[in-house]
């Protein structure tokens, strides 16, 4: 049994948005102290970790439990939000249904049938991470758009003094070089040099929800899963993407 209301639906819908991109389905954990969600992607290639708090909540009363959810519906609901709306959710346990309510000008009500899904809540990945690096979002997408002309997937690395961004393939070669005191980066954390290759089709999906205001936490580790962080409204989205080992 719970209900809970936020004071924004759009910004739950950005939550949704960010999680939908790597899974269709998942748990939702309802707890004392918020809402979570931990899932690996089909492929087994990227894991994404959601946190919304309670203190994000203007009404939140809840008994912990965990819902399943087909996040594709959840999204097409979501995306119907409106800017002046409040979001309530709430459980009909007699059903297995979640409830949403949109308030605003009038009321509207969604339902959406729960989903046995089972299993346990994947743990995070233990990284030890040699590089982490704070930039604007906004140019990060940019970066890798350059990437994306020449190759599908593209080198991230560090050196003492920049944060690299390098691609090659048949059309050619790209590289971007932000050095650690210019203006798109805002912190820059180089314990040792760190190299690793990634698809691009995955770093894209992952930077869809990220703006020109977003800042964006990456952490390397050469050959080693990435760690890609940064807030939507009060909410924390934490991905992991795993590299794509070089050949010679």
């Amino acid at each position: 049994m719970f209900e809970i209301t936020l004071p924004s639906a759009k910004m739950f819908k950005s939550c949704v948005d960010a999680i939908v991109i790597l899974i269709d389905e998942g748990e939702i954990e309802i707890g004392e102290e918020g809402l979570k969600l931990r899932a690996m992607d089909p492929s087994q290639i990227a894991m994404v970790d959601f946190e919304l708090p309670k203190s994000a909540f203007e009404k939140y009363e809840v008994k912990p439990t965990r819902i399943g959810l087909n996040l594709d519906d959840l999204a097409k609901v979501m995306a119907r939000a409106r800017p002046d709306e409040k979001l309530t959710m709430k459980l009909d346990e007699s059903k297995a249904r979640l409830v949403l309510l949109f308030k605003g000008k009038a009321t509207r009500r969604f339902v959406i049938p729960l989903l046995d899904i089972g299993g346990t809540m994947p743990k995070k990945p233990q990284i030890e991470f040699e590089s982490v690096v704070k930039f604007n979002g906004n140019f990060f997408k940019e970066a890798l758009k350059d990437a994306q002309l020449v190759s599908s997937h593209v080198v991230l690395r560090t050196d003492p003094d920049a944060f690299i961004i390098e691609a090659r393939g048949d059309k050619g070669e790209v590289t971007i070089r932000a050095e650690k005191n210019s203006d798109q980066i805002f912190d820059y954390d180089v314990k040792s040099n760190a190299r690793a290759m990634f698809p691009l089709e995955y770093l894209n999906d992952l930077l869809k929800n990220a703006d020109a205001n977003t800042n964006v936490e990456l952490s390397l580790r050469t050959d080693a899963p990435l760690r890609l962080e940064y807030k939507v409204g009060d909410a924390s989205i934490t991905y992991y993407l795993a590299p794509r080992i070089e050949t010679t």
